[in-house]
C-alpha cells in the first residue's frame, strides 16, 4: 500500500425513483466520512445534466486510510442501510495526480 495521498473519484446513479432516499443517506456518510482519520476531503457533488448522478470526489492521504474508510463504521452503516438496492450503475476510479 502507498503512503501519498490519493484521490477518489465515485459516480453513482440512482435508480428512478430512488434519487431522494439515495441521497438522504450518500450525505449523512459524508458527514460522518469527513471526521476520519486521514480525510481530507469527501464531498458530494450533483449532476446538473442528470438529477440521478451523483459524484463523490475524495482526497486521502494515503491508500490505507482510504482501505480503513471503506471497511469502517460509517460505510458499514451505510451499506447495511440498504441503500445498495438504490443504485441503477456506479463506478470508482482510485486516482494519483501526474500533474498541477
Amino acid at each position: 500500500m502507498s503512503n501519498t495521498a490519493m484521490t477518489i473519484i465515485a459516480i453513482t446513479t440512482a435508480k428512478p425513483g430512488k434519487e431522494a432516499t439515495l441521497g438522504t443517506a450518500q450525505e449523512k456518510l459524508v458527514a460522518e466520512t469527513l471526521a476520519e482519520d486521514g480525510c481530507l476531503r469527501y464531498e458530494l457533488h450533483q449532476s446538473l445534466d442528470d438529477g440521478r448522478v451523483r459524484i463523490f470526489v475524495e482526497t486521502w492521504a494515503s491508500e490505507d486510510q482510504w482501505r480503513a474508510h471503506m471497511h469502517g463504521a460509517a460505510m458499514q452503516r451505510f451499506q447495511a442501510s440498504g441503500v445498495g438496492d438504490y443504485f441503477a450503475d456506479f463506478s470508482l476510479h482510485r486516482l494519483t495526480k501526474v500533474a498541477g
